[in-house]
């Protein structure tokens, strides 16, 4: 399968040391270079942005993340499902 969006190496190592809510989907803030702060992403297996909530695509270009980390409602999301993803399963 090929994802639209893959983050660097670096960024993957980082998402890969924080918390999963679902088999290897991991909810995360992000920050762009531009100073942009963009909620409620999914990465999965650490590697893919997947999903962002209210986004039917990825309003900023992956090569823009400055910075990911995880909020507390990252870290243990009120809302679970209903994910629209970019990518064909």
């Amino acid at each position: 399968m090929k994802y639209k969006y893959q983050i660097s190496n670096d960024l993957s190592e980082k998402v890969s040391k924080m918390e999963e809510f679902a088999n290897g989907g991991a909810q995360v803030t992000i920050v762009t270079k531009g100073g942009g702060v963009y909620h409620q992403i999914l990465i999965s297996n650490s590697k893919y942005i997947v999903a962002m909530r209210g986004y039917d695509d990825l309003p900023f270009d992956v090569g823009d993340i400055e910075s990911i980390y995880q909020s507390e409602e990252d870290q243990n999301p009120n809302e679970r499902g209903g994910w629209r993803f970019w990518d064909e399963w």
